[in-house]
């Protein structure tokens, strides 16, 4: 953190808008207070203090959020950490960098942080740490899996945001009931769509495993059996 808030947003610049982005609550972030800050920074001029400190309190915020999601937690034994760190740097550099990317209309903020991190820059950041010429095996997920349900022909994040949208929109509505249907077998409370909207809005699979009562290794199986169950359905939607 202290490496990224010296490196992009240091500078002495004089703002008149730098009030916008002090005296505010110390609380941990949620989506709204997301989308309003990346806004606010959006509308500053660039190299400008209030961007600067808009963007350390960005940065800070989903440091501290809780709601960072790594589809490959749990692989790559020892390297996992490394890889992770990197990556994340990365990623933090580039938000800072590219803010005015985002777009509200389009997904909610953290939706579109997890989505470069998965899809772009941990990828990137595996390749660095472990070569580019050592094979590497990872677990199925969703996000990785997005490649094979749309845009086969682009590598656009922009594109990823978008699919993923109509997918999660999709699965929120369930118009057909299936994945309120599709339950864990010792846990007929616990449903697909429920696991899904609370992963993809930032929730751990630990703070799911204590509110359910059930293991998280449980949880995640099953979430990942259902991904490839209804992987034909999810593709569909992506082709509208």
């Amino acid at each position: 953190m202290k490496k990224l808030n010296q490196q992009y947003l240091s500078g002495s610049p004089k703002s008149d808008n730098f009030e916008l982005f002090t005296n505010e609550s110390n609380l941990p972030m949620n989506n709204q207070d997301f989308k309003e800050l990346a806004l606010k920074i959006q509308q500053q001029p660039l190299n400008t203090t209030a961007r600067r400190v808009g963007l350390s309190k960005l940065i800070y915020g989903i440091y501290r959020s809780g709601k960072i999601h790594c589809s490959y937690k749990g692989q790559f034994q020892r390297a996992y950490q490394d890889i992770y760190n990197e990556a994340l740097q990365n990623l933090f550099l580039y938000i800072c960098k590219h803010i005015d990317k985002y777009d509200p209309d389009r997904s909610e903020f953290m939706t579109w942080v997890n989505m470069l991190l998965n899809q772009r820059f941990f990828k990137e950041a595996i390749l660095k740490i472990l070569g580019k010429g050592r094979e590497i095996q990872v677990e199925s997920s969703f996000l990785e899996n997005l490649e094979g349900l749309s845009c086969e022909e682009s590598n656009d994040e922009d594109d990823y945001v978008a699919a993923f949208q109509k997918i999660r929109q999709y699965i929120e509505r369930d118009p057909k009931g299936i994945f309120r249907q599709a339950c864990i077998k010792k846990y007929p409370k616990v449903n697909f769509r429920e696991i899904a909207i609370k992963k993809w809005s930032g929730i751990s699979w630990k703070d799911m495993s204590d509110e359910f009562s059930v293991p998280i290794p449980t949880l995640s199986n099953f979430y990942q059996r259902c991904l490839e169950k209804f992987r034909d359905d999810l593709r569909e939607v992506c082709k509208f």
